[in-house]
């Protein structure tokens, strides 16, 4: 074969090997993208579960007290409560329902006079003690992840302590009941870590008008609402706190 043919072949052959381990290098350098499986979202946080947790806030009541002989007034009672909670959550998709029961230990107190009158010098007391109050209540609420916005409403109970001086002068007779009635509420939660989450709420407590006996024939009707503000800590079990989200 001729030198220059020959030549020619082996520029050709260095020329096509160079060019074919070129190709796999730049395939080798160019990344590579996978498509995610389907039916799979960013993980998020999943608020099914129990939970058990602690509260503590302060509350305020507003009780009227009213009576045949003329009595007119208006009782404001204030102080710090605590207490204890506890539910569970399910949720659906972005929503989330709910049931929880909590119970509170409660300072709310607080007394008004009417001032001096005839036969009663020192003037009439009213007193008002709100030892305890409770609540049964369903929730729903919308997720944001681990943001969770939701309202409630159920029943609700007080324990309270009512005094007056105004039937019995000079001395004082007091009255204690525990009250049903019906409550509303609505609060934020956050979770901060996967079993652990923090809430604010706000709760209205309505237990109506009922009469009370400071001394035979005698009926005053004292009507009661109870308002309350609550920072808690809630711990879930039993159910993991992130989860892959899928639909």
């Amino acid at each position: 074969m001729h030198k220059g043919t020959m030549r020619s072949l082996l520029i050709g052959l260095v020329s096509a090997t160079a060019l074919s381990g070129a190709a796999p290098a730049a395939d080798m350098a160019r990344p590579v993208y996978k498509a995610p499986p389907a039916g799979v979202l960013p993980v998020a946080y999943d608020w099914t579960g129990f939970y058990v947790g602690g509260h503590v806030g302060y509350g305020w009541a507003e009780k009227d007290w009213r009576d045949a002989f003329g009595l007119n007034l208006s009782n404001r009672a204030s102080g710090f409560l605590g207490g204890g909670q506890v539910g569970f959550n399910y949720q659906i998709n972005q929503f989330v329902l709910g049931v929880e029961g909590d119970f509170s230990w409660s300072g709310i107190n607080g007394s008004t006079s009417t001032g001096p009158l005839v036969g009663a010098p020192l003037g009439n007391g009213f007193n008002t003690d709100v030892n305890w109050v409770s609540t049964l209540t369903g929730r729903a609420g919308l997720a944001f992840d681990r943001w969770l916005v939701y309202g409630k409403g159920g029943v609700a109970w007080a324990n309270d302590s009512f005094s007056t001086n105004r039937y019995t002068l000079p001395a004082t007779v007091g009255v204690k009941e525990t009250r049903i009635g019906w409550t509303v509420g609505a609060g934020v939660e956050y979770a901060f870590a996967p079993a652990w989450t923090a809430k604010l709420e706000y709760n209205y407590m309505d237990f109506g008008n009922r009469a009370v006996a400071f001394a035979p024939g005698t009926s005053t009707d004292i009507d009661q609402q109870v308002h309350a503000v609550k920072l808690g800590v809630n711990y879930k079990f039993g159910f993991p706190g992130l989860v892959n989200a899928r639909y």
